[in-house]
């Protein structure tokens, strides 16, 4: 990333920044005219020195004669030129060696596109550097040598972008901020409890070479050097992660870059409508399946009535690991590990069910992930010190998890043969029916009496049993 601190059109923002050692500043065309009326003496050699620079516009209204006067008496040439898409078709700066990156407002996904092919790369304003959604369309849109710049002067999400114009660190003077970077991320610091901050990060203002004790007595000077030293921190440590990519001053060919994704709402120029005659020949278009899936072929060999061997051939459907995700285009890009501009995806998610091992071992994955979660929840709410409901939600989605699981490992296969039978009708059809099932003589069985029964024991029983007349 390449950073450019704004403020550099005020004389004595520029030469506090030259004595913090800063290579390259930022000017806004419309605070420069409370400085100057003579737009054209500007930038010299004398004023900027080694410096690189770029002007740009806060406004899309701004005008373009000023930023025409500035660049034409120039003695150091600008890096870029950011500001309305009109200060370039109205102007010669289209067809100039100057490196002019439009600003797009976030909204129409078809003009961003237009962008990335007519020009080195594109700018969002501070209103949109925060919409994800809108940085991750810009980015798809670009080529994998496009520039994507920001306006901001904010802290979060800046990682994203290869080119940033950071008006944050004039807050330390504006809003009474404290700003510290700590070595792996930059502390700012609000103007009501700076100072009982300031000396828990004593250590870290040192180490960037700032006098702490006039930072903790805060004084403006220091405190404003330590705001820029920080930030200069800061880009060099996410140019060590690999987030640097230079910025482009001098056009390409006119052609359309060969790498540019289609985004969402606009036509792909891939599949184009035929339009054919009546007596032209339909051509059908090649198609081929999609990269998720794969078609697994499987071989069948009988024999027919005269003994001659058939092969029969038929596929069925699975899962590989091959992947279409793309990473300019990927919701992780902003915190995936090996995100590239214009790669694929680096990772493969190698799930395969074959085997009853493979399935388990599945199962139990997705169980211990979601113990993961739980255990990480509950972290959370002692970290925070409050109660988090979602936790409890997630235990009990994993009891279900282990239930579902427990009942499908365990199922059976069988068979449950039932069969109802009433009076001696009934009882006849059923016993047919279990002979037609499992044999005659099932039936059989299933009509004997459990042992014989003595013809003498039969006639006592009746007779004990009464007849309802009177008796002797």
């Amino acid at each position: 990333m390449q950073l450019f601190f704004a403020g550099a059109e005020a004389p004595t923002h520029l030469n506090l920044l030259k004595a913090c050692g800063v290579e390259r500043v930022a000017v806004n065309i419309n605070n420069l005219a409370r400085h100057t009326s003579k737009y054209a003496d500007w930038a010299t050699s004398a004023r900027l020195g080694a410096m690189d620079w770029l002007v740009y516009a806060d406004t899309p209204s701004c005008p373009v004669e000023p930023v025409l006067e500035l660049l034409a008496g120039s003695q150091v040439v600008p890096e870029a030129v950011a500001g309305p898409v009109n200060w370039a078709t109205d102007t010669w700066l289209k067809d100039s060696d100057l490196g002019f990156l439009p600003i797009w407002d976030g909204r129409d996904t078809s003009v961003v596109r237009v962008f990335a092919e007519d020009y080195e790369g594109v700018v969002l304003p501070d209103s949109v550097v925060d919409n994800a959604a809108a940085v991750r369309t810009a980015r798809a849109a670009l080529p994998a040598m496009g520039t994507l710049g920001g306006l901001t002067g904010r802290s979060k999400g800046i990682e994203r972008f290869d080119m940033l114009v950071s008006s944050a660190w004039w807050a330390v003077q504006k809003h009474g901020e404290t700003q510290v970077w700590v070595g792996t991320r930059l502390v700012r610091l609000n103007a009501e409890d700076k100072h009982l901050k300031r000396q828990r990060y004593a250590d870290s203002i040192e180490a960037l070479g700032c006098d702490v004790s006039a930072v903790l007595a805060d004084d403006p000077t220091e405190t404003v050097r330590c705001s820029v030293l920080s930030w200069m921190a800061l880009e060099r440590h996410l140019n060590s992660m690999g987030r640097h990519t230079p910025l482009v001053t001098n056009p390409g060919s006119n052609g359309s870059p060969a790498n540019v994704i289609p985004i969402s709402g606009v036509a792909s120029p891939v599949r184009q409508t035929r339009h054919q005659s009546s007596t032209s020949v339909a051509t059908p278009l090649s198609t081929q399946t999609l990269p998720l899936m794969g078609l697994n072929a499987h071989v069948t060999t009988t024999e027919d009535a005269d003994g001659n061997t058939l092969t029969e051939t038929h596929n069925t459907i699975e899962v590989t690991a091959d992947s279409a995700r793309q990473c300019s285009t990927c919701v992780l890009s902003a915190a995936c590990p090996s995100f590239n501009p214009g790669s694929s995806c680096a990772y493969n998610i190698p799930v395969v069910i074959q085997t009853k091992d493979q399935r388990e071992a599945l199962f139990r994955a997705l169980v211990e992930i979601q113990g993961q979660r739980i255990m990480f929840g509950a972290f959370s709410e002692q970290a925070l010190g409050t109660h988090d409901i979602q936790v409890g939600k997630e235990i009990d989605r994993l009891f279900n998890m282990v239930k579902a699981w427990k009942e499908i490992e365990e199922r059976r296969t069988g068979i449950h043969v039932s069969i109802d039978a009433q009076g001696e009708a009934g009882q006849a059809a059923g016993m047919g029916m279990i002979s037609r099932l499992f044999g005659e003589q099932a039936g059989i069985n299933a009509r004997a009496l459990d042992r014989p029964m003595i013809v003498d024991e039969v006639i006592e029983e009746v007779e004990m049993v009464p007849t309802g007349g009177d008796s002797e």
